[in-house]
Formats: C-alpha cells, structure tokens, sequence
C-alpha cells in the first residue's frame, strides 16, 4: 500500500513539475532585420474586365523615410498563383509569382507607363499603367501582380565608404474577372474538428476546392459552446474569416480559439461556405495537454494495478 502511494505521488510531483515549466516565459531572440521605407498602395486590386477594351489604373509608391535619402525603385509584372493542391497548413497562402496558366495571360496585357522611378523623402510617386484586353480574352479570373523592387543604395557613413542595398520587394496583386461564360462551382472536401485538443489554441481545419473559372472568398466560422450551456464563450460569427480561391484549386484553412483554457470540455461548431456549398460540424472537444493526459493513464493504470493485486491478495488469503 504504501509503496502503491509513493507511485501516485511520484506522478503526480512530475504534472505539477510539467506544469510549472509550462508556465516558464520563454527567451525571444529577435535577428537584425534591413527595413525599408518604401511602402505601395493598394496591396490588392480586383476589377472585372471587357474584352477589347482598355482600362487605366496607378499605384502610389511612397517613402516615408525622415532622412534625406532618395528612394529609388523598379517595377515590372508577374504572375499570380496559388499552390493548386494545397492540403496542407504548409501550403496554405503559398504563393507562385513565376509559373504562367491560362490564368496569368493578364501579365501580356498590362503595360506601365516607367519601369523606374524616384521618390523625395516623405513623398509619394505615381506608377500608371493600362490593361489592354484582347477582343478575344478568355472568360473569367485572370491574375498577376506588379512587382515594386526598392532599388536604393544608401551610403554607410560609420564605415567609409561601404555601401548598403535594400533587397526589399513589394507587390500589388490584381484580381480580374473577363466578363463572358464564367462558370461558379466548389466544393467542401474537408471539415475537421478534433475530438481531443492537447493544449491551447484550439484549432480546427477544413479544405476547399474551387472548381470554376474565376475566384471566390471562402468563408469560415467557428463558434464555442460550453457543454451544458447554449451560451457562446467564443464567436467570429459577425466578421467570419474569408479566404480567396483562386480557380482549379484546393486550399486548407485554419481557425484557432486563442483564449482556450489549458482544460476543459466545449461545444465546437465550424461553418465553411463556398459557392453556394454549405458544411456545418459540431462536436464535444476535450481539451487536455499532453503531460496532464499523460498523468491520468498512468494513474489509472496504478490504480488497476492495485485494484488486481488487491484481488489476488484476498483469493490467496
């Protein structure tokens, strides 16, 4: 008997060690960074577009630099692409300025007005540019992203006459639709909702697919519920995460509750929306870290390993 306790409190010495190491602030090393002062607006353009017809649009390229530094810059285009099987959190926003598709034949139709350019400190510069529609333009999305490089090569006063160059990269994404026979169609492949959660964030997951000719928003919900209560602990049901699909692709997703406790018993809901598709899951998730799980088998194994030799005791008696 008293060596079955000794046992028990053994584990239970190590969970509340586990605990307390858990608990330890963690030491953050942060890496020198080269920022630049170049800023580019808008990130993201979307525009639907006619074939045969031309259009017009800029990008302010600003420098917000407090020194008397010019800032100088190029510009070019590239294409725009999502990883088209990303099933996974690794390639989830992975993004590809390098391969063409039928999708990326915008790049051939955007034509800027400089392919270089100056910006005084606390200025901003104009880049223009035309899209000229071929009559024959393909319908649907079309995508592609204008490149801003900061050229700028700055003087190092503390080190004579070594010189420093920012390799800093920025872009503007467009987001086009061709007017003509589009076609919207999608589907929710995954809606993933765990049983057991070690630990916090809880996080749940899903993939989509879209299987048409132009780009959608994705929309995401998650709602959490005590177990015996229909009251919400936590809700993005007012401002649902959405994410952009592009066409012939799949994309995972993740949404986490960052204010889960380290234990306990909930209610989880995720919504997924694409297209006119609909996937509702809910589920009682266990939340329980690891070492705490870990703790409990071992402590019922004890027990039935007490419980058994308390039994054989007695039939030998």
């Amino acid at each position: 008997m008293k060596k079955f306790f000794k046992n028990v409190l053994a584990v239970v010495a190590v969970g509340i060690l586990a605990m307390f190491l858990e608990t330890l602030p963690l030491a953050q090393v942060f890496a020198d960074e080269i920022l630049s002062s170049m800023t580019v607006s808008p990130p993201t353009q979307r525009m639907i577009l006619m074939p045969g017809e031309t259009y017009s649009g800029s990008l302010k390229i600003s420098n917000s630099n407090d020194n008397k530094n010019d800032l100088k810059y190029s510009a070019s285009i590239g294409s725009f692409s999502q990883v088209k099987d990303g099933k996974s959190k690794d390639d989830y926003g992975s993004v590809d300025h390098i391969s063409r598709s039928n999708y990326n034949q915008i790049m051939d139709w955007i034509e800027l007005d400089k392919e270089t350019g100056t910006v005084a400190p606390n200025s901003t510069d104009v880049l223009s540019y035309k899209i000229n529609v071929p009559k024959d333009a393909p319908a649907g999305g079309q995508y592609a992203t204008i490149i801003i490089r900061d050229e700028t090569v700055n003087s190092d006063e503390d080190s004579g006459n070594v010189a420093i160059q920012n390799v800093m990269q920025f872009g503007s994404i467009i987001y086009a639709e061709v007017t003509g026979e589009t076609r919207e169609a999608g589907a929710i492949l995954e809606n993933n909702v765990p049983m057991i959660s070690f630990g916090s964030p809880l996080m749940v997951s899903s993939i989509v697919k879209n299987d048409g000719n132009v780009h959608t928003d994705a929309e995401y919900t998650l709602q959490i519920y005590p177990l015996f209560s229909d009251k919400e602990v936590y809700s993005n049901e007012e401002e649902p995460m959405t994410s952009l699909i592009l066409p012939e692709s799949e994309r995972y997703n993740a949404l986490t509750w960052d204010e889960a406790p380290m234990v306990g018993i909930f209610k989880v809901r995720q919504t997924v929306k694409i297209f006119g598709d609909t996937s509702v899951v809910e589920k009682i998730v266990i939340i329980c870290p690891l070492w705490l799980l870990f703790i409990i088998v071992i402590a019922i194994a004890l027990i039935i390993f007490w419980l058994v030799s308390k039994s054989k005791k007695r039939q030998k008696n």
